[in-house]
């Protein structure tokens, strides 16, 4: 048997195993992030031991709440007031890495070819830039026809991780912006601007919407037609990275020492070299001490086994950083 099928047999065989766990466990629920939503999905189909609905961040947290799913999906820790209102504890165990890309529509002009820092794109989220002949874009873009045409900011309509990790992002690299530490709901200020719910509803608002701009996972961005509308995000001056694989493998290129011990890492704006600047951990989230536990700790299981993980790259995410992965289940191991 070739190395190939000796591979598919394996995954074969893990899935298999799991389905039979899966039978005597009870599927568990999940709800939340969008972000991740096609890779848990397939996980759970693959394996049977779990049924995912992606409705944004903040909708898993309160559905894990009030006790309607098992585990929930998010892209953002609680706050304060929603680890209050879930009891005072729930563990984070990651399951993949993305990339929040900003894709944009500007008719004549290939997004692929554009450049943006976190000042520029701060100041189009926030309002300060409102055309796309700007002198701030044009200064990081030469060369590139901007048109004197009003900008259209596609932004998410319903609570969102995604949301937090952009504005997160946004916070760190921008000294002027209102957006410190993130947040799910961030008060985007741009004059013209469209609410859309979940990643998808994002990426559909750029692609139909002429001189517009949004945030959204590359896998979404991808799913929406949007490859040759990405562009490239760096610091003032470059580099200039656009979002791949590689690029977020990169961004999560550190030593298990430096994780939190929570596994709430963040690894966006990155200063490994080649790294994409606006990357996304996601977690599984679980409530200690629930009934439903077998069973979410099941579906984790599985998510962090080399079967599921492999296939993150061709849904446009990455797999776990090793040492987070090992973080991550010797939390579960401890369970």
């Amino acid at each position: 048997m070739n190395r190939t099928l000796r591979i598919a047999a394996t995954a074969a065989v893990g899935a298999g195993m799991l389905a039979g766990a899966a039978s005597a466990l009870g599927a568990s629920t999940g709800s939340g992030a969008t972000f991740p939503a096609i890779a848990y999905t397939k996980w759970c189909g693959d394996s049977g031991l779990c049924s995912y609905t992606g409705k944004g961040s903040g909708a898993g947290i309160k559905d894990l709440t009030k006790k309607t799913v098992d585990w929930a999906g998010s892209d953002a820790p609680l706050t304060p007031d929603e680890l209050t209102a879930i009891g005072g504890r729930v563990q984070y165990f990651p399951t993949l890495l993305g990339a929040v890309t900003i894709p944009v529509n500007i008719p004549g002009v290939t997004g692929g070819k554009l450049n943006f820092d976190g000042r520029v794109l701060n100041g189009i989220f926030s309002g300060s830039i409102t055309t796309w002949n700007d002198k701030n874009i044009a200064a990081i873009n030469k060369g590139v026809k901007l048109p004197a045409r009003p900008i259209t900011v596609c932004v998410r309509a319903d609570s969102s991780g995604t949301s937090f990790v952009f504005s997160r992002y946004l916070g760190k690299v921008s000294a002027t912006s209102a957006f410190k530490g993130g947040s799910k709901t961030p008060a985007w200020t741009a004059p013209v601007l469209v609410k859309q719910p979940g990643n998808p509803g994002v990426a559909q608002c750029v692609a139909g919407t002429s001189d517009s701009i949004g945030y959204v996972d590359f896998g979404d961005a991808i799913r929406a037609g949007l490859q040759k509308n990405i562009a490239k995000v760096g610091k003032k001056g470059g580099p200039y990275v656009g979002p791949s694989t590689s690029a977020i493998t990169k961004a999560g290129q550190i030593a298990a020492a430096k994780i939190k011990s929570d596994l709430t890492v963040d690894f966006s704006a990155s200063p490994n070299v080649g790294a994409y600047p606006i990357v996304a951990t996601t977690w599984a989230l679980i409530v200690p001490g629930r009934p439903g536990n077998a069973g979410a700790l099941a579906a984790v299981k599985y998510f962090l086994s080399p079967p599921a993980q492999q296939v993150l790259p061709g849904l446009g995410f990455a797999p776990l950083p090793s040492a987070l992965r090992t973080l991550a289940n010797r939390q579960l191991s401890a369970k």
